[in-house]
């Protein structure tokens, strides 16, 4: 059935606010791979520095689905785009500010899309904001698309300039969920093969920070500082406790990316891109 996108655009969600310390942005840290090779500056207090995908999580909100006229169980995460002004603290107390900001039409019968834009405040300032591109299953065919739309980006067709490989953890969907999606998708074995998956699956937000982790090591020299911008597509789940194949093309500045699963050689993200400030 369609989504009614004049009810959705015209929702009003009321800005909130959020405070996070230091365990919570070291438990996000070491559920996307921080800390396992010597490196404590995301996972230690002193010191501590915040991974700049930590800030999806702070906007992470299910809750006005229902206002409007979505089904929690028609909903797949389509992808991500975290815009990055200035890096956060160890902890903090910040404005959410969510809206809608547009929504796109495959079809009668087919996918919609809404995307979610979210700002994060400090005091007056914005931060950070994060662009989520929801996808309705059988939301199309409302008419014709409204407002912004994600922007798609496509994996460069040379070969990657480098190649990375990156394990998970085979309880992490545990520990994430910790940290506020508590969706039964990733923890219960019953509930994951009703949705089509051999097993619980890893939260698309937890593949995400790992591949941003990675990114940002690899070449960023560690400085959350120096990550404008991180946006890919999710395009496959990854089970905990599976490897990643990332392919990286690097122009001297900005990074393009996409993952694959090693045991089962299929796609997790799509159409990656890291923009990285040479400072």
């Amino acid at each position: 059935m369609a989504i009614d996108p004049d009810k959705i655009l015209a929702l009003r969600m009321p800005e909130r606010q959020t405070t996070y310390s230091e365990r919570d942005a070291m438990l996000y840290a070491l559920c996307s791979g921080a800390g396992a090779h010597g490196d404590l500056s995301f996972v230690f207090e002193d010191g501590l520095k915040v991974l700049p995908s930590f800030g999806q999580n702070l906007c992470f909100d299910d809750s006005w689905l229902p206002d409007a006229g979505i089904d929690l169980a028609d909903v797949v995460h389509g992808g991500l785009d975290l815009r990055m002004r200035k890096p956060f603290a160890a902890s903090g107390r910040l404005t959410i500010r969510p809206s809608v900001a547009g929504m796109t039409d495959k079809g009668e019968g087919r996918p919609a899309m809404v995307l979610l834009k979210t700002e994060v405040l400090d005091g007056a300032d914005a931060i950070f904001t994060s662009y989520s591109n929801m996808v309705v299953m059988g939301g199309g065919g409302f008419g014709g698309n409204r407002g912004e739309s994600f922007e798609i980006i496509r994996n460069p067709e040379a070969r990657p300039d480098k190649t990375l490989e990156i394990e998970s953890r085979a309880d992490s969907p545990l520990l994430f969920r910790l940290l506020g999606d508590l969706n039964p998708l990733h923890a219960v074995p019953e509930i994951a093969r009703a949705a089509g998956f051999d097993r619980p699956i890893m939260h698309g937000a937890n593949t995400f920070g790992l591949v941003c982790h990675e990114i940002l090591m690899q070449f960023c020299g560690g400085d959350p500082a120096r990550m404008t911008r991180f946006a890919a597509r999710f395009s496959g789940p990854l089970y905990p406790g599976e490897r990643m194949t990332l392919s990286c093309w690097h122009d001297g500045g900005n990074v393009r990316f996409a993952a694959r699963t090693v045991e089962r050689d299929s796609p997790v993200l799509d159409g990656g891109i890291a923009e990285i400030d040479p400072a």
